[in-house]
């Protein structure tokens, strides 16, 4: 995705022919400047989309503001991961010249350690603010309350903290996107068919988002007396390496064949429909996020519905929340949900052109 370039002094200049000097005169109304010459950097200034009004101010201010993100480690170019990543950048390359940086630092999902580590190097590089993912909750928890001793601010995206003090949660409402996914499954399954709920985190115990997830599926299922009588199970895999998935499922089809459907309540939801196709398998899937595992897997029709959380939206968000504190001491709100888009495989190619 092609990053927005932020337009410079430099920029204005070099469109209008002046010199830097001119620029600055004409931007702070000092000094002599022709009329000529500040038509041209009048419209430099429109047809560029230059903020004169924000430079100011950031000058005034008369200092850099450092963000740092730290989330879960994008194994690869295919990580949902990379996804909020992209949108943080582009959210910071708009404020860069009105002195906005950026350090980002990763997680392991498989070890807290990583966690604590990286957490404890952000906090000895004294942030300006940080965007969080709290995946770990534990860990998490730990963490913000070092960045509250310091008054250092916070955001949380794609999993939310209740009762803490952060700026602001960009995300989905992650209960109400199980119950969306429970009501997609159940739309596509017989009336007695079993559900596999599929967690692929460490442990289910620690984890800020995927136990609010699988909740807000199973409360679909409970408000309604009608479907409460369907079986729903649920397991916990440790791991994302594909042969290891293979065998705990291998495990849990043998004693469970009635197996007809399967939410998998993160972005990996292609490792089991891969399984299901080597096997021949005749299960509905229902997972989250466009990435390009589960946009091949929609596309072969082996993963039925994906529900798409807007993760580059979410990081562009989030540093937009936290400049707008530093500059303009403006606070957000206290939880901005993203819309959740239901995708199919007619519509994926229009929804990810669009983005």
């Amino acid at each position: 995705m092609v990053k927005n370039k932020k337009t410079t002094i430099q920029d204005l200049a070099d469109y209008a022919n002046v010199s830097i000097g001119t620029i600055d005169r004409v931007l702070h109304n000092r000094g002599k400047v022709s009329l000529a010459k500040r038509k041209k950097v009048e419209e430099a200034i429109e047809k560029l989309n230059f903020n004169p009004n924000l430079l100011a101010r950031t000058l005034a201010l008369g200092r850099q503001f450092t963000i740092f993100s730290l989330f879960p480690e994008a194994t690869s170019s295919q990580s949902y991961w990379t996804l909020p990543k992209i949108g943080v950048d582009q959210g910071v390359e708009v404020y860069r010249d009105f002195g906005l940086e950026l350090g980002s630092y990763e997680y392991s999902l498989f070890d807290e350690s990583s966690f604590v580590k990286n957490a404890e190097t952000i906090l000895g590089k004294n942030p300006s603010g940080v965007i969080l993912a709290p995946l770990f909750e534990k860990e998490s928890l730990w963490f913000v309350n070092k960045l509250q001793e310091r008054n250092i601010p916070y955001v949380f995206i794609d999993a939310n903290i209740p009762n803490k003090k952060n700026l602001s949660y960009i995300g989905p409402d992650l209960k109400g996107s199980g119950y969306i996914a429970g009501k997609l499954l159940n739309s596509i399954l017989g009336p007695t068919e079993d559900i596999l709920v599929v967690n692929l985190v460490k442990g289910l115990e620690n984890s800020a988002h995927t136990g609010t997830v699988e909740k807000g599926f199973r409360e679909f299922f409970k408000s309604n007396t009608v479907l409460n009588s369907r079986k729903i199970n649920s397991i916990t895999i440790p791991t994302t390496l594909e042969a290891e998935v293979n065998r705990e499922l291998t495990k849990y089809y043998i004693k469970n064949p009635g197996t007809k459907g399967v939410f998998v309540s993160n972005s990996r939801a292609h490792l089991i429909s891969r399984y299901h196709a080597l096997h021949e398998l005749d299960i509905k899937v229902v997972g989250f996020d466009t990435v390009p595992g589960n946009v091949a897997e929609l596309k072969n029709g082996n993963i039925d519905y994906i529900i798409s959380q807007r993760p580059v939206f979410q990081g562009v968000t989030a540093v937009k929340t936290l400049f707008d504190f530093f500059v303009y001491k403006k606070s957000p709100a206290a939880v901005q949900y993203v819309p959740l888009d239901i995708i199919i495989k007619e519509n994926v190619d229009y929804y990810i052109n669009f983005q």
